[in-house]
């Protein structure tokens, strides 16, 4: 193969290259090619590599709690009574109905005998940070092994295969890590490389994927898996104060895990989807958005009263500044993965945006069934976009061409994903696109 000497030259190559591709799927060629033309330039002409997850997984742990079972633990706390009048309210308008805990203090009805209450006895929830992460130990190795077999499997791979591995948490610091554990437990090979994500709140898993995606990039043949694994519960604290009590009325347990591999256009299969871009901005001002802190009672996170408005006001330039980087709008996007936050954070995104609540309806969903889980959260959403992909091209449907997926993290930080469909094995010719 040649060198791309001019724009010329690569316009007449994509042309040559979209011979065969039918007209829906246009919109996700146009995307992969533009990003392929942003690191050809200058290099030999060859196929670009977008890393493809092949397994995707969650899991939760084994308490389920209604919010009024949460409600009632809440109401029971001593030494909070200046914001116990408003909790019936915090939690009722919350638009969650349950939540899962890996300890069984919300839900003592249905505590196992060999596992008893965490907290003392006399409802305080005052427990030395070492005791609480020793706890998200014991809990969080099970949890994500567990998930990790069942991502593994649907990749069609075996532990050992892995030769990369992400482990994203903002609710666990330990040293050896869970990436230790993980690595003994599923029996993976001791030279995997192992990379390690801490206290980048909800939007840890796009830092994940980035880190994840980066590395199929550049070893074809090679897998990668990335796991998200949050324990909130272990972290409880009921201090006489509204941002507490929002804490305990949204946050959750949770994990996810995917399996990616490097693929191009051509090897890929027919209809999957590839994350073809990403992309961060830190917003102006918005420092006091989402901060966290590890004190002597636990991990906690001070919620900005601004923070619904911070999102109102920056998503919108946010996402159009992006989108025109690879000459689309917002008509072009099929499907919409937003943090499922809390009430006020898809509201938000939404009026941003100008999305329906049709437009985000997985997040609804996920949020309905298990609150915010942090870092996990917007994987459990893609879980729901990707089985009703498939689900379509089953059916002999085309599915989804593009989407985007987004979701914040401290200081007040954006991060977001983009995937498109891959369109071997389509035959109709297609005219070439307006961008080429």
């Amino acid at each position: 193969m040649g060198m791309v000497s001019d724009a010329a030259e690569f316009r007449e190559a994509v042309i040559a290259q979209l011979a065969g591709v039918w007209l829906p799927m246009v919109v996700a060629s146009a995307l992969t090619l533009v990003l392929a033309l942003l690191v050809v330039r200058g290099r030999k002409r060859e196929e670009t590599m977008y890393p493809v997850i092949i397994g995707l997984a969650t899991g939760n742990p084994p308490y389920r709690c209604t919010q009024k079972q949460a409600l009632a633990i809440a109401q029971k706390v001593p030494g909070c009574e200046s914001v116990k009048p408003v909790l019936e309210r915090i939690y009722g308008n919350s638009r969650i109905a349950s939540r899962y805990f890996a300890v069984p203090d919300f839900t003592p009805d249905v505590a196992s005998p060999d596992d008893p209450l965490f907290y003392p006895a006399d409802g305080s929830f005052q427990v030395p940070v070492s005791a609480r992460l020793d706890k998200f130990r014991e809990c969080a190795v099970p949890l994500v092994c567990s998930v990790a077999r069942r991502a593994i499997m649907e990749a069609g791979l075996h532990p050992e295969d892995l030769d990369k591995l992400v482990v994203v948490s903002s609710t666990g610091f330990l040293g050896p890590g869970l990436d230790c554990e993980i690595i003994k437990r599923l029996r993976m090979k001791r030279s995997v490389d192992r990379s390690l994500i801490g206290f980048m709140g909800c939007a840890a898993a796009m830092n994940g994927f980035r880190i994840a995606n980066d590395y199929v990039r550049c070893h074809p043949g090679k897998f990668a898996l990335m796991l998200c694994v949050e324990l909130s519960s272990v972290h409880t604290t009921f201090e006489d104060n509204i941002n507490d009590a929002i804490l305990h009325a949204i946050f959750a347990d949770g994990c996810a895990a995917c399996v990616l591999s490097g693929e191009t256009a051509s090897s890929a299969a027919k209809g999957t989807l590839a994350i073809v871009d990403d992309h961060a901005e830190l917003m102006e001002g918005t420092e006091d958005g989402i901060t966290l802190d590890i004190n002597p009672n636990g991990i906690s996170c001070t919620l900005s009263k601004h923070l619904p408005s911070y999102i109102a006001k920056h998503m919108g330039g946010y996402v159009d500044s992006w989108l025109r980087k690879h000459a689309l709008s917002r008509g072009d996007v099929d499907f919409w993965a937003v943090h499922p936050g809390g009430r006020r954070i898809i509201e938000e995104a939404q009026n941003g945006l100008g999305l329906t609540e049709d437009q985000t309806a997985d997040s609804w969903a996920v949020l309905n069934e298990y609150g915010n889980m942090l870092s996990p959260s917007v994987m459990y959403v893609l879980s729901r976009v990707f089985a009703r992909h498939q689900a379509a091209l089953a059916a002999g449907k085309p599915g989804y061409a593009m989407g985007l997926a987004f979701s914040f993290s401290p200081a007040l930080a954006q991060r977001a994903s983009c995937c498109v469909a891959s369109t071997r094995g389509a035959s109709p010719p297609a005219p070439p696109h307006p961008l080429l």
